[in-house]
């Protein structure tokens, strides 16, 4: 029996410095049966030359005018044409497994729309380091209850092989976000299929400053946007009673992240924009006022004796969120898979 069609979709804006090493990753899988789709947005860097280099191995597309994530992703979606799909941003990594692992899962369990695996991360030094697993074994999920953790967190793009059929039924990436635009696109297709799940590493996520998450904490969009996206996962699970009762603690959370960016802000010297940040946070989840985190941070920006940030900086190693070092049990009624 042939093996399904995969195809490797990858979105690229003026990423042409890690855009080499992203295509090698999807070539360099071991799973056969494959196609590479880059959509360029109209960058103004050698990003094409480089993609010129794989023509015979990839299908490059480029549009004449910058479009957005968004809408590049939806188009390199619309020319591909695997049964299995998986969004590559172009300044991320899929290790050689990545396609064998998720296309197993998904074929042997029909019912799932999203397989989902592990990630590694890495920096501008390009050194991977390991991740604590989001959960604590191999498992299939429910849908509705992936989709409830979907309202607090999300996985990432590069960890997820996602059924065409689920995608489609979704509607594809919603062309009004950029930020949280996979954690909806997850959402939408949890409520339509299970979702699969392994504690292996497929995939290597780069963090740096030019990323898409780097460049909108420098303004108070960032958080509304991610509101905004919360907002329409309401509306979709309105019939959902079980969805429901966690819409109040899923604004708490938005609250929760806007606090955890605004170290970001601090770092960069932005104490106007910090202040926003804080009063933000404080009408997700008035609560926060008493949270030591936030205190401490107020402290910092509103002082008006000492510098903002050698105060940050003198009690940053009591106020910075730590890094989860612990996996949680899946949700209900999931059940483990080998």
């Amino acid at each position: 029996m042939k093996e399904p069609l995969v195809s490797i979709c990858i979105p690229n804006y003026n990423y042409g410095k890690y855009l080499n090493a992203c295509v090698q990753s999807a070539l360099g899988q071991t799973y056969e049966n494959k196609e590479v789709i880059l959509v360029d947005d109209s960058s103004t860097d050698n990003s094409l030359e480089i993609a010129e280099r794989y023509r015979s191995d990839i299908h490059i597309f480029r549009n004449p005018t910058n479009l957005g994530q968004p809408q590049s992703t939806n188009k390199a979606v619309q020319c591909s044409s695997g049964k299995y799909l998986v969004i590559l941003h172009s300044d991320d990594l899929l290790l050689p497994h990545f396609i064998e692992k998720m296309v197993q899962l998904l074929e042997a369990h029909p019912n799932v729309g999203l397989a989902v695996g592990e990630r590694m991360e890495t920096d501008e030094a390009g050194i991977p380091t390991k991740v604590a697993p989001f959960y604590n074994t191999n498992c299939i999920i429910p849908g509705e209850k992936q989709a409830k953790v979907f309202m607090m967190t999300s996985f990432l793009p590069c960890q997820v092989l996602v059924r065409r059929k689920t995608f489609e039924k979704a509607g594809g990436v919603n062309n009004r976000y950029i930020v949280n635009l996979d954690g909806l696109l997850w959402f939408k297709c949890s409520l339509i299929n299970d979702v699969g799940y392994i504690q292996e590493p497929v995939c290597v996520y780069r963090t740096h400053d030019e990323n898409t998450t780097s460049q909108y904490n420098r303004s108070i969009v960032h958080m509304m946007e991610y509101y905004c996206t919360l907002s329409e996962m309401f509306r979709l699970s309105k019939d959902r009673p079980y969805l429901n009762q966690f819409f109040n603690a899923a604004i708490r959370r938005v609250g929760e992240l806007t606090l955890r960016y605004c170290h970001g802000v601090f770092r960069s010297k932005n104490f106007t924009l910090a202040k926003q940040y804080l009063s933000l946070a404080l009408a997700f989840d008035p609560g926060l006022e008493h949270n030591h985190n936030y205190q401490a941070l107020r402290y910092c920006a509103t002082s008006v004796h000492e510098d903002p940030f050698i105060l940050y900086e003198r009690l940053v190693d009591t106020i910075t969120p730590e890094k989860r070092t612990f996996s949680y049990d899946p949700p209900d009624g999931s059940f483990p898979i080998a």
